[in-house]
């Protein structure tokens, strides 16, 4: 079956997880993406932990064993490897006057340009989407800064967390005041921002095959993250009430319990949220009809949210006698929902569903050989929806693709090629 947008080619200038996931997305629906380095300042995931093994460290991982090798090469990092996959990559220095002309006729011959810089960065290198779209005017142009390309904040250099805090989410996440603000873990405001650069690069191919015109895209990654606010955002418009962190507890729709509970095992827990009183007699049936599930103060759930200190207590001293996934397959039975808190090692490597779904992909890297990733997450019944996209292929070692691109697509002889890598163009 042919990959449902094919033909698509991406000049990929991104790096980290919320510029790089965009891309990543469309490679895994049949884009080719070329991946644009320089060995000066290579993506910090290319260096960074965790470093995916070689060698025997290597079959010690896959056999089950914690290895935390260090990197004897750029073309090993585990994040880069995940974010990256399904890619060409190529090297070119674009503060080079032959830099920049390469990199024009890459692309005149590509239908999106996507990169994720500070707002001002490709104007300076005189490559902004002005001059681009003179050379191929259909071009379609992502620009992803952290706060859009013009305003107050736009020379500020931004990561998942600094877009999450500004935006209010960091303020929401954690317990009760006088606790400090938790956040939402390190790149998860990246990932939100890719998924909406992915879904308007899909949008403007799809107004150009509509209209034949390319167009600019401004995509800050900040303004993601306040679409996350929402309901706090609301209920302060309307009611004036400003948002107060409840931990685990349900802010809006009303239950109790409704946490995370200690089980058997070192550090082991599991998340039980329960809406209505059928739930509750259900939960207490389960764990065997405490004498405390029959008290008056626990009742109902207007009862039951004004006691949830020692509603909490008492869940914690109940479920530390069950295991976690025992106790999950008991609840949903019973028709509570209920969840183990998995482990990375159990979620990538041991949960059946997954496994069932084949999230946890094989694929081939020239350099580290065969290595794991995760596949992309929805299934299309009618077109391949697949990490290693129309390469069949991990991520790209760094140059890796040189000759493909400037032999075969520009059709530059090796003998021009390998003159320009001594001069440090390529």
């Amino acid at each position: 079956m042919p990959f449902a947008i094919e033909n698509v080619r991406i000049t990929d200038l991104t790096w980290l997880l919320a510029g790089a996931g965009g891309p990543r997305m469309l490679a895994s629906l049949g884009a080719e993406d070329i991946r644009v380095e320089w060995k000066d300042r290579l993506d910090v995931l290319r260096h960074g932990n965790p470093t995916i093994p070689i060698g025997k460290d290597r079959e010690r991982v896959l056999n089950g064993e914690t290895v935390m090798p260090e990197a004897e090469s750029v073309n090993q990092g585990g994040h880069f490897a995940g974010i990256n996959a399904g890619k060409r990559g190529i090297s070119l220095n674009l503060r080079t006057p032959k830099g920049k002309e390469l990199f024009k006729e890459i692309v005149r011959i590509s239908d999106i340009v996507v990169e994720c810089f500070t707002a001002p960065t490709m104007k300076r290198l005189e490559l902004d989407y002005d001059v681009l779209r003179k050379i191929n005017p259909s071009l379609i142009y992502i620009q992803q800064p952290g706060f859009g390309k013009k305003g107050h904040y736009v020379d500020y250099v931004s990561t998942g967390p600094v877009a999450q805090a500004i935006s209010g989410l960091s303020e929401q996440s954690g317990l009760p005041d006088p606790y400090p603000p938790a956040g939402w873990g390190y790149s998860y405001m990246d990932w939100s921002g890719a998924y909406y650069c992915g879904m308007a690069m899909l949008s403007a191919l799809y107004y150009r095959a509509r209209t034949g015109q390319g167009q600019y895209m401004d995509c800050s990654q900040a303004e993601p993250a306040i679409y996350m606010t929402g309901t706090a955002v609301l209920d302060y418009m309307a009611n004036g009430r400003r948002y107060q962190r409840t931990g685990n507890r349900s802010p809006y729709v009303p239950a109790a319990p409704h946490g995370a509970y200690r089980c058997q095992g070192s550090d082991r827990w599991i998340a039980i949220a329960v809406s209505n009183d059928d739930e509750w007699r259900a939960l207490a049936g389960v764990l065997g009809d405490p004498g405390w599930t029959k008290e008056d103060r626990f009742k109902t759930m207007a009862s039951r949210l004004a006691r949830q200190d020692d509603l909490d207590g008492l869940m914690n001293d109940a479920t530390q006698a069950w295991d976690p996934w025992e106790l999950t397959e008991k609840l949903q039975a019973a028709g509570v929902a209920a969840g183990a808190c998995q482990t990375a090692e159990e979620r990538m490597f041991r949960d059946p569903q997954l496994k069932h779904r084949g999230f946890q992909t094989m694929l081939n890297n020239s350099f580290v050989g065969e290595w794991q990733v995760k596949d992309f997450p929805v299934k299309l019944s009618e077109s391949p929806a697949y990490v290693g996209g129309t390469l069949d292929r991990g991520f790209p070692c760094y140059g890796e693709d040189n000759d493909y691109v400037y032999g075969t697509l520009l059709g530059m002889p090796k003998s021009d090629q390998e003159a320009l890598a001594d001069e440090e163009v390529i």
